[in-house]
């Protein structure tokens, strides 16, 4: 055996048989990975916010476990319609993983007893029209709670057990839900919305699967494509798809081997891992072609493919590989999961590629001559030679052009901005979206709005002047249109103190000085106590909570919101403030929303200086570094300018497409640098080696830069925002990045006149042994050997 490539091929039937068996163990599995059925965890567990949250789940519980379902009004309800809405309720009541459910048929009711102690009823049922407005203002406790101000639309507060909530028995119980519900009003009259944390988690993981396995297909039909258009071979199409296909089998095992849950990230996985397969399958298979045809000899072309670019293809994988291993080194949970996977998901497909691509190729017949028509393609001859002659004799105007396209791109980054919303990547059309307008016209949000008061001592939270606060600070809140109806445990003393005067709706207050001890009294002695989705107060009545529900105003808003908020509580509560604190479900995780973005930004300068210190241990200059690196910063700049000229802002799903890209146009700087050192070592003139670098790359770097802009470009379907908008930008930057590799890199690499003396090109040199017509084809005895 004398080479590596020999070994390659000599075991090609123990590379045939061993990914078999391991793509058996990973399809095993890949059967067992989960959807998440949680947003997805990214503020670390010692942050002091997400401490106070945790600890109000201890104590108050699940503020995102409730389903809002919304009621609107038929123009005629008598008797029946409300009869039957309790029906409905006691259904919903019945199913399995559901806690609580409470809507106007069940809503407590507080009734004064002889006795002097309260009597826990439910609300009458209307009779008619004019019963119902009548009873909507008998009773302001559920004013915006449970009905609208207008009286034209009810809400049933559907609050699922968490150990539903967390799993996957949630899907089918909203579907229940959702079913029962949409047939009852279709019945009884009416339109039903549904909106609230678990729906919005139930509706992403409905589509998600969906997503999943319909991009993938399309990724490997648009290969297919790609490669049948281009080399004109069914077998130069068929067999890299089923690498490809394997390599994204492979991706999934490692995301279920890991023990890892489906997310909306690692769902981009397999698409991205197929569409990054296909570059390397484009530079070998047209590199084998065009060995076989100076060569004449199959095996002999086989080889010298192997020896010109197995390494070459190893330095791109690594370097896709290493740029997503920096998000491993971020501290957010989410992206090193992503990165881990991405990482060893990249190094598997190098492996399938360099075991099975040349496995395929020596399985099959010699290529005929129609499949190696694309070597002299008219159109493609014309276009190369035009580009090096651009680089060669007007290179002025790609330096005019460059300028332009980085003053475009610096001009539309600085109208960037950064805000992400909870229904962020949720298709605008969709019926869940138009439901959480509904709910923010008539109730006032949908995601969970927690405050929590802290007295300075055990039974504290009794005494009148901190319940005249808590009151206070409540009717500061419905001053903001963001917010919905507040609920505290001063609105069940003051429905309390109603029921004490005989349900008189002009008694509906804060008790006075004298009322509020036998209150108390009575609501401690009295059975069934009306505590509202779960415990207002805790049991030393030292910390209580103000509940309510926030539009989805996003993360550029939000901060504006709870500074007047707490601006309202050092006005209300004076030096006693710092015991009032703003948590919930909705400022977790907009604070995710930002340690998402930092965390991108550092792994994508990570990424830049990884790639650099890449670039001059490859070619062992700092100028050809800091030229490549500057040549394909100009993307990023453009798809920056872009964004901010669009509108687009920069979010989690936003800001890895700068990873991600960066990552993609850096290949082929690598491609045409690795083409122009073996040129320029053996024609020393930096002018003629980069313009044959061109001729031999250029027509390559060009169709795959195609391949991957379509192939990025299926993304622009997906009904989920963030995903689209990958597709979009990401194949804007690369077209971008096909000028700056064919245009600016080789111009640059003239003008600066710099060789390539790199202690890893001395590595390639040896490697590759002499140039490509230097390797003897093999006698037909050695051919049958192999």
């Amino acid at each position: 055996m004398r080479s590596w490539p020999d070994f390659l091929l000599r075991g090609r039937y123990v590379w045939l048989v061993f990914v078999g068996v391991a793509s058996l163990f990973f399809l095993w599995h890949a059967q067992r990975v989960e959807i998440t059925q949680d947003f997805v965890k990214v503020v670390p567990e010692d942050d002091p916010d997400y401490q106070a949250y945790k600890r109000f789940q201890r104590e108050f519980g699940e503020d995102a476990g409730v389903v809002l379902v919304g009621l609107e009004l038929p123009d005629s309800v008598g008797r029946a319609y409300w009869e039957r809405l309790r029906a409905l309720v006691s259904q919903l009541q019945g199913f399995e993983g559901v806690r609580r459910v409470l809507g106007l048929p069940n809503a407590p009711l507080l009734r004064w007893s002889k006795e002097g102690r309260f009597v826990v009823d439910t609300l009458p049922l209307p009779s008619s029209r004019q019963s119902w407005d009548s009873l909507r203002h008998q009773f302001p406790l559920y004013e915006g709670l449970l009905w609208d101000t207008a009286g034209q639309s009810l809400l049933l507060l559907v609050q699922i057990d968490s150990l539903t909530l967390h799993t996957r028995a949630k899907h089918p119980l909203i579907d229940s839900l959702e079913r029962l519900c949409r047939g009852w009003v279709a019945q009884h009259g009416g339109e039903v919305h549904f909106s609230g944390v678990p729906y919005l988690r139930h509706y992403v993981a409905q589509l998600l699967p969906t997503e999943l396995w319909l991009f993938t297909v399309a990724s490997l039909i648009l290969t297919v494509g790609a490669l049948l258009l281009y080399f004109r071979s069914w077998y130069a199409a068929v067999f890299p798809v089923v690498l490809l296909g394997l390599a994204s089998l492979w991706t999934v095992g490692i995301i279920g081997l890991y023990g890892f849950k489906l997310t909306l990230l690692t769902a981009l996985l397999p698409p991205v891992i197929i569409i990054l397969g296909i570059p390397p399958s484009i530079y070998m298979l047209s590199e084998y072609h065009r060995l076989y045809v100076a060569k004449g000899h199959k095996v002999a072309a086989i080889r010298e493919m192997l020896r010109q670019l197995g390494l070459v293809t190893f330095m791109i994988h690594a370097n896709t590989a290493l740029g997503f291993l920096t998000l491993y080194l971020t501290n957010v949970v989410t992206l090193q999961e992503f990165g881990l996977v991405a990482f060893w998901g990249t190094l598997a497909t190098y492996l399938l590629t360099i075991w099975l691509l040349p496995s395929f190729f020596m399985l099959l017949p010699e290529p005929k001559e129609r499949h190696l028509r694309h070597l002299t393609n008219r159109w493609v001859v014309r276009l190369v030679r035009w580009v090096g002659e651009v680089v060669e004799k007007r290179r002025i105007w790609v330096y005019g052009m460059t300028a332009g396209l980085f003053l475009v791109g610096g001009m539309g980054a600085l109208r960037l901005r950064a805000v992400s919303y909870m229904a962020d990547d949720l298709p605008s059309d969709a019926q869940v979206v138009q439901d959480q307008r509904f709910f923010a016209q008539r109730y006032g949000g949908t995601m969970p709005f927690e405050l929590v008061i802290e007295a300075n001592a055990p039974q504290g939270i009794r005494r009148l002047r901190t319940l005249r606060a808590l009151s206070a600070l409540q009717d500061s809140l419905r001053r903001y249109p963001e917010l919905s109806r507040t609920l505290s445990m001063a609105d069940l003393l003051k429905a309390g103190r109603q029921a004490f005067w005989g349900g008189a709706p002009q008694a509906y207050g804060l008790p006075q000085p004298e009322e509020l001890p036998v209150l108390l009294r009575a609501v401690r002695h009295t059975s069934g106590q009306p505590i509202l989705l779960g415990s207002l107060v805790d049991s030393a009545y030292q910390r209580t909570r103000v509940t309510a529900f926030v539009q989805d105003i996003g993360s550029a808003e939000m901060p504006k919101l709870i500074q007047r908020v707490q601006a309202d509580i050092q006005a209300t509560f004076g030096e006693e403030a710092s015991r009032v604190h703003i948590t919930g479900t909705t400022l977790i995780f907009l604070k995710a929303i930002d340690y998402l973005v930092d965390n991108l930004v550092w792994s994508l300068l990570a990424t830049f200086l990884l790639v650099a210190v890449q670039m001059f241990l490859l070619y062992g200059s700092v100028r050809i570094m800091l030229i490549s690196m500057g040549v394909n910063l100009l993307p990023l700049f453009l798809v920056a300018g872009f964004m901010g000229y669009m509108n687009l802002p920069v979010k989690p799903s936003t800001a890895l497409i700068y990873e991600m890209a960066f990552g993609i146009v850096v290949d082929s700087a690598i491609h045409f640098l690795s083409s122009y050192q073996w040129y320029y070592r053996r024609h020393p003139i930096p002018a003629r080696a980069a313009v044959v670098s061109v001729h031999h790359t250029g027509a390559l770097i060009a169709y795959t830069s195609f391949v991957l802009l379509m192939g990025f470009g299926i993304f622009i379907f997906s009904s989920f925002g963030g995903t689209r908008a990958l597709g979009i930008l990401t194949a804007l930057s690369l077209g971008v990045g096909l000028f700056s590799n064919l245009f600016l890199l080789p111009s640059l690499v003239i003008t600066f006149r710099q060789a390539d003396r790199g202690a890893v090109g001395k590595l390639i040199q040896q490697v590759r042994r002499g140039g490509p017509n230097s390797a003897k084809p093999p006698s037909h005895k050695e051919a049958d050997t192999l």
